[in-house]
């Protein structure tokens, strides 16, 4: 056991990143793939901490690994441990050079082909020496990976609502459509009721995409539960199922015209989702991302609505 602060530090400061990263995935290859180091070092570190204190912080369980009673008690202070240690670089960054910076910035897989590219450049030539980390992924891993101090700011679509923890401006309010093939029985309407495609297969993003809480509460208003064809994992995917027949599906507007869908305006329920940037309320970000924040609440909306309509 190790008894004293200096041992302590000595052993958990070079493997803290490792050790927060496995008890937050719950994986070992999953870990090393998040840190960009081979799977090999990971468990090697995961020992060592385990044989220095005594019991290990992860035990088997099934295909994976859980966390033991150990790794829960230690997570906590381990994820603010790694807050600490970054703001301490962070705000030494900002009095040895403020107008550098990094910018860890998450964001949807929809957001990425139009969106965020236009916000960066945008910033950027104002900014030109701040550089940025970006991670893709559905909303809720994003707002997770915000909280435990991966990121510093994420764009996600719905904005979360109940939580004041968070703090978001609306960069776009976005509406959605019934996507169909350009075969499709509906497909010469210009408008329709979601009541009125009941009887179709969907096909819609995964639980726990924005999207597709959207969708489902959209369903629900129109009083049915709607049969999933396909389930996955990005926008795109889904519009090219849509445009071979596979099914039909409530997306936002392609950034292109595709001959191969039609894109009926939804007359009932609504039909949009808002789109916006969120971050830690109570967390004082490094300086490069107050500095895009900022920018964010000023003229992300703005940003957007060039790029859209430009």
């Amino acid at each position: 056991m190790i008894d004293s602060d200096s041992d302590w530090l000595a052993l958990m400061a070079p493997q803290l990143t490792i050790a927060v990263a496995v008890l937050e995935e719950q994986h070992l290859t999953r870990a090393a793939q998040r840190l960009r180091i081979p799977q090999p070092t990971v468990s090697a570190a995961m020992h060592r901490i385990a044989k220095a204190i005594g019991t290990p912080l992860v035990q088997p369980s099934g295909r994976g690994i859980v966390a033991t009673a150990a790794g829960r008690a230690f997570l906590a202070g381990g994820r603010e441990a790694l807050i600490s240690l970054r703001a301490a670089r962070q705000e030494l960054q900002d009095v040895i050079d403020p107008d550098r910076g990094r910018v860890a910035l998450g964001f949807l897989h929809s957001r990425g082909l139009r969106d965020v590219p236009a916000l960066l450049d945008a910033f950027l030539a104002a900014y030109p020496e701040v550089s940025f980390t970006l991670r893709q992924g559905p909303a809720a891993d994003l707002i997770d990976q915000m909280r435990s101090g991966l990121l510093d700011v994420v764009i996600v679509a719905p904005l979360p609502t109940q939580d004041d923890q968070l703090e978001s401006v609306v960069l776009d309010d976005e509406p959605l459509y019934l996507t169909v093939a350009s075969d499709h029985r509906l497909a010469k309407r210009r408008s329709v009721e979601l009541r009125q495609a009941a009887g179709e297969y969907f096909i819609a993003l995964t639980p726990g995409h924005g999207l597709r809480q959207t969708f489902d509460q959209m369903c629900r208003q129109a009083g049915f539960e709607p049969a999933l064809a396909f389930e996955g994992e990005e926008v795109a995917t889904l519009r090219g199922l849509v445009g071979v027949g596979l099914g039909i599906a409530v997306l936002p507007k392609a950034p292109h015209d595709e001959k191969s869908i039609v894109e009926l305006t939804i007359s009932k329920p609504a039909s949009h989702r808002l789109v916006g940037a969120v971050w830690l309320k109570d967390r004082r970000p490094p300086p490069a991302a107050r500095r895009f924040i900022a920018f964010l609440s000023t003229s992300g909306a703005r940003v957007l609505n060039q790029a859209h309509h430009g």
